[in-house]
């Protein structure tokens, strides 16, 4: 399933999703409402893949917007990005990386006290 959604949704390394981070981008994390709770990128976006096709439109009515997904292994990601194309979001992209490699590539994150 996950290969199949990589040949619809690019996937892209954490220079690309930094890059996209101060380029206007909307960073969309597909991870549970917990995961967030322990730490998310800064100015990300909370739609858990669950309820992506259900929310996204309250986030975002551009389809031309570039949209970089991300989660905490890629997995997500990639199947988030491809819905979002098939949706018609046509920018939609998926981090390789999960949370923790970004975080430790040095984007800026907000983390609990």
């Amino acid at each position: 399933m996950i290969d199949e959604a990589k040949e619809v949704a690019d996937t892209v390394d954490f220079e690309k999703v930094k890059a996209l981070c101060g380029s206007g981008a909307l960073v969309l994390d597909v991870r549970e409402p917990n995961e967030w709770q322990e730490g998310h990128l800064e100015g990300a976006v909370a739609i858990p893949r669950g309820v992506l096709e259900m929310k996204i439109s309250d986030e975002e009515s551009d389809h031309q917007r570039p949209i970089v997904t991300y989660c905490a292994s890629g997995g997500r990601a990639v199947l988030a990005a491809a819905t979002l194309r098939k949706m018609g979001y046509i920018a939609a992209l998926a981090s390789k990386a999960g949370f923790d490699d970004l975080q430790a590539a040095g984007l800026p994150c907000n983390k609990p006290d």
